[in-house]
């Protein structure tokens, strides 16, 4: 079979100083990417202006448009795409994957942050597990933190269905072969174009972000498709970078909470449903009273409510 090929959805939203240290990352891999879609989600600040300079200034090949521009026949080597308000999440990166799907043959289709960087030969070492697992869906690289470089961030994942918990792995991997994971991180998702084509793109309902990555990894392994971490393909992710840090603010534990219930009630059915749910209803009204009595009010609110509103949203 011909050596796989690569198209990357990279999103930007007031965050050009992460956004352009990626774009770097992608023009020094070798081999290049054979296209480039930066997303820009409703930018406020000086983004677009800085990311046309920075494609100026080194030579590349790119074209803008906005999400609501008529087709284009040819896409440049990198096209930025400018979106009028915040698509999330998923919103964004599905507009990316549908301009790769529609306007180029590449076999793979990368969603990278824009807060994290891929090691030179990242593509070189994804075409080579590619081979040896051709049928492979989704594909992770072993991610390190940055700028430490010697902290693993994911090495694979573990899912407690009775807990409704994905937990990163963090230890280094056995041997350099790719291996078997239930998940694959948002952070830097190869998908397949078998398997999108088969798919489809991100789930919206987790907008603006979370828990995404865990539904779309549950729906390709629950219909068949191989999950695998690739030791060898390396990524450098800032952790928290964007998201805007690691710190656990109330509108994260908000999102965090309404859509941890949505993966359950969209993904688990018999005794995992019921167990996972019964497990929220205990745990995370103790937690919103817990932070509560500790003076944080709004972090036990917004637990609360997130918890509330994922139980009772609508899932169409």
């Amino acid at each position: 079979m011909p050596d796989a090929s690569f198209g990357v959805v990279l999103i930007n939203w007031n965050g050009a100083d992460d956004t352009i240290a990626a774009l770097d990352s992608l023009i020094a891999a070798n081999p290049l990417p054979e296209r480039v879609i930066v997303m820009d989600n409703g930018s406020e600040d000086d983004s677009i202006a800085r990311l046309t300079d920075w494609s100026n200034d080194h030579g590349i090949d790119w074209a803008m448009t906005t999400t609501s521009s008529g087709a284009i026949d040819v896409l440049p080597w990198m096209l930025l795409v400018r979106a009028n308000t915040n698509l999330g999440f998923s919103g964004a990166n599905n507009v990316g994957l549908r301009f790769l799907a529609n306007h180029t043959a590449t076999s793979h289709f990368l969603l990278l942050n824009n807060d994290a960087m891929v090691a030179p030969d990242y593509f070189a070492q994804m075409a080579a597990a590619i081979r040896q697992t051709p049928g492979a869906g989704l594909l992770a690289p072993l991610i390190y933190r940055h700028p430490e470089h010697s902290d693993i961030w994911f090495s694979g994942a573990v899912e407690i269905p009775s807990r409704a918990l994905i937990l990163h792995r963090t230890s280094a991997p056995a041997s350099a072969d790719p291996y078997p994971t239930p998940f694959v991180t948002g952070c830097a998702m190869m998908i397949s174009r078998p398997l999108y084509e088969a798919e489809g793109g991100l789930a919206e309902i987790y907008n603006p972000i979370y828990w995404e990555d865990g539904d779309y990894s549950h729906r390709a392994r629950t219909n068949g498709w191989p999950l695998l971490l690739v030791p060898g393909a390396l990524v450098y992710h800032r952790v928290g970078g964007s998201a805007g840090g690691e710190r656990l603010t109330p509108r994260t534990a908000f999102l965090q909470n309404r859509n941890r219930a949505i993966y359950v009630r969209r993904n688990y059915h018999g005794v995992d449903r019921l167990t996972a749910l019964a497990y929220l209803f205990v745990t995370k009204p103790a937690r919103a009273v817990v932070e509560m009595l500790r003076g944080n009010g709004p972090l036990g609110n917004a637990i609360f409510q997130g918890f509330w509103r994922g139980l009772t949203q609508n899932l169409a």
